[in-house]
């Protein structure tokens, strides 16, 4: 439910329909009546406007009202409007080709990539971290995702269940590119992706290749204490192969999995200047990963609290309170396949891997300042079983520990002659402490009946961390904007990083308790040329440097027995997670989109990344190296056509240049390009069929590759047929 009354939300139904409004944001952020006629997708107000609050709309507006009718809109959940405007913004709304999952959405986006190529359909649940801009891949992400303002990183691992949002329900995301501290805190080190939900009722069911069902269904109610929601979903694949047909054995099954979610929520409006959210969300998830015993199961639980405060006229404060609790309760086979994969054997079970994670963010904004406190704590550990070497597991593992951080942070942003400007300033405590390592014989017993043979003495750790961001945008002319900014950032390593090892095929990573927290440091400028309302085209440098990144270092090759991480087989490779001194990524980003009448739009991004290694004393050798699952090139191209009131269509084609593997560049992925399409048709005012398909043509897109020559397939082409039904 918007924060509009509702008769002002009425009054902008009609308007907004007809602009292509993407949040309660963009409406905040002009004025409806004389602005915001010009706002399209990506779009903002252009040069130097005097802004009206919305909140007055009510009383300009009156009894005019009642004579009028209107049509009703989806609107998100309120929250408090981010004021900085030199930050990079694009807004997504979800297209009729968007999978059934919200990362195939972001994927869109050129640098906007989980930490291999595979999209979450076969991406292992470890590996579905987000980054952004080439500021250097990896599984935990370095982007902080939030759904209608509250946090969905994991709280052990940093990495997202896709699977587990509810995609029937997007309403848009807004990605904002850079270092964002302030209100987003420490996960935000290169971005922050925002989703926001609608208010639609309504339910859609799909079926699509490799028997893969879904089902999603959102319904709102009524009642005397505020609007009770209840949200759902199902999915179900057969899965595809994880490689190609003439390297598959008898042993190798398709990637299948089964999910399911289930929320509730309570909107209650206190008065007409207050609500008060609440949503209680379960998720589980089944996954087999590529052989029968790589298995892994997710259970979740999310809650969280929300009150918000916005004054209707432009006097006093407005504020904002967040609380929230994840639980995750995560198991985990890794297996290798032998014998030219006609066997396999289980190599590392993680039977019991518990999470949970806790946090409050509190901000208030008045007079163009937001002061803010954000705090987080984190607690997880992973119970393992390893070393098989044929009759069974011989070693046992207990391993993990404890986080927290807590910030505060102001922000100011003002309105100048020649411009907007706008400043943070940060700062946080942190400490990870309890953190412990230990190793067992099984046959001499379990954890808590006999005493370890090794127990490693992890000592607590404590730090502080200041960062900040200056911005500005300058009108240059009445249709050019420049953009510049600088920024610090930083994040605290997760305990999966900290903690727990992990395996991909023969290729082992061990954990690391020593890391140090990473550093961001960037600076970009950046030109928006708006000629009109239907033409923007944009173009963005930026540096970073980042201190400290935490990578995967090669130790040493197989076959052979290591103390670091025990027997590698032959053609593995031994890893451990290390912080790299310093890598430097310059970029350029370029936009553009064009408007045609009747009813196209055609649009084209492009990503420039160069990233690279520039100092680690520890292994010199890798000066120079480009860092992992990062492509130089990468860009998107879309035409989107609205044929009649009833049809629409879609399609897009993506390129990424090759990228490497490895640390030490000695896997190269080849470049790739794929299109996607999808289109929808209109039988009824609120009922649609659906269409789409990705990877149209089958390209091969391989997102790893063994010492051995074993390549990894990932998005393989799926289609899909729904039907989309609002109440």
């Amino acid at each position: 439910m918007s924060l509009l009354t509702t008769s002002a939300t009425a009054a902008l139904a009609t308007s907004a329909a007809a602009n292509d409004f993407q949040s309660e944001e963009d409406l905040n952020d002009c004025d409806p009546i004389e602005e915001c006629s010009h706002l399209h997708e990506g779009s903002k107000p252009k040069g130097k406007r005097k802004r009206k609050s919305l909140k007055a709309l009510d009383a300009n507006l009156g009894e005019e009202l009642e004579s009028h009718e209107f049509v009703a809109i989806a609107v998100t959940a309120p929250r408090l409007p981010h004021r900085d405007r030199s930050q990079k913004l694009v807004r997504l709304h979800k297209p009729s080709l968007a999978g059934p999952r919200i990362d195939t959405l972001l994927s869109s986006e050129p640098g906007l990539t989980l930490f291999r190529r595979a999209n979450s359909e076969t991406a292992h649940p470890t590996t579905q971290g987000l980054s952004m801009r080439g500021v250097g891949a990896n599984g935990a992400g370095r982007v902080l995702v939030t759904l209608d303002g509250i946090p969905q990183n994991d709280p052990f691992g940093g990495w997202v269940y896709w699977s587990a949002l509810p995609a029937a329900n997007v309403y848009n995301v807004n990605i904002r590119k850079g270092g964002s501290p302030g209100t987003y805190g420490v996960q935000a080190l290169a971005g922050t992706v925002e989703i926001s939900t609608g208010t639609t009722d309504g339910g859609h069911i799909s079926f699509g290749a490799r028997e893969t069902m879904a089902a999603d269904l959102k319904l709102r109610h009524g009642t005397d204490f505020g609007e009770l929601t209840f949200s759902a979903g199902f999915s179900d694949t057969a899965g595809a192969y994880l490689f190609g047909e003439g390297d598959r054995g008898s042993v190798d099954v398709p990637a299948a999995s089964t999910t399911k979610r289930a929320e509730i929520g309570l909107d209650n409006p206190v008065g007409r200047e207050t609500h008060v959210l609440a949503k209680l969300a379960y998720f589980s998830e089944s996954r087999t990963n590529g052989l029968s015993l790589a298995v892994n199961e997710t259970e979740a639980i999310d809650a969280s609290l929300r009150i918000v405060h916005d004054k209707l006229n432009d006097s006093g404060a407005e504020w904002e309170i967040a609380l929230y609790y994840r639980d995750r309760q995560f198991d985990n086979v890794f297996a290798s396949a032998r014998d030219d994969r006609t066997s396999e054997r289980a190599v590392l079970d993680q039977y019991d891997v518990p999470a949970w994670g806790a946090g409050i963010l509190a901000r208030v904004q008045f007079q163009g300042f937001e002061l803010g406190i954000d705090g987080r704590r984190m607690s997880g550990e992973t119970n393992e079983r390893f070393r098989n070497l044929g009759a069974g597991f011989t070693r046992q593992r207990r391993a993990g520990g404890d986080q927290w951080t807590l910030g505060l942070y102001g922000e100011y942003s003002h309105e100048v002659d020649w411009g907007d400007v706008s400043a943070t300033l940060r700062y946080d405590r942190w400490r990870t402490y309890g953190g412990v390592r230990d190793e067992y014989n099984i046959e001499n017993g379990f954890p808590g009946f006999a005493s370890p043979d090794r127990s490693d003495d992890i000592p607590n750790r404590s730090g502080g961390e200041w960062t900040g961001r200056l911005g500005a945008v300058v009108p240059v002319t009445g249709a050019i904007d420049m953009r510049i900014a600088a920024y610090k950032t930083w994040r605290l390593p997760t305990l999966n990083e900290y903690y727990r090892p992990f395996r991909v095929v023969n290729d082992i990573t061990e954990a690391n308790p020593n890391l140090t927290p990473e550093t961001l440091y960037g600076v970009e400028v950046g030109f928006d040329y708006e000629p009109m309302n239907t033409m923007k085209l944009s173009a963005t440098y930026y540096r970073n440097w980042l201190k400290d990144g935490v990578g995967n270092v090669t130790i040493g090759f197989g076959p052979g027995f290591f103390a670091l991480g025990g027997f590698v087989p032959d053609g593995g490779v031994l890893r451990q997670r290390a912080n790299v001194d310093e890598s430097i990524t310059d970029g350029i980003e370029l936009d553009a989109r064009l408007d045609l009448q009747p009813g196209w739009t055609l649009s084209a991004d492009y990503l420039y990344a160069r990233a690279r290694i520039t100092a680690f004393e520890a292994m010199p050798d890798l000066v120079g190296k480009r860092l992992v699952q990062t492509p130089r090139h990468s860009f998107t191209l879309s035409a989107k056509a609205d044929l009649s009131d009833d049809w629409t269509a879609n399609i897009e084609g993506r390129f990424a240049s090759g990228q490497y593997d490895d640390d030490l560049n000695s896997r190269r992925l080849g470049g790739i390009f794929t299109i996607n399409a999808g289109g929808q048709y209109h039988l009824m005012p609120d009922i649609s069929l659906t269409a789409a398909v990705e990877n149209l043509f089958d390209a091969k897109v391989v997102s790893a590759i063994t010492a051995d020559g074993l390549e990894t397939i990932a998005q393989r082409r799926f289609w899909r047929v729904g039907l989309e039904v609002r109440f």
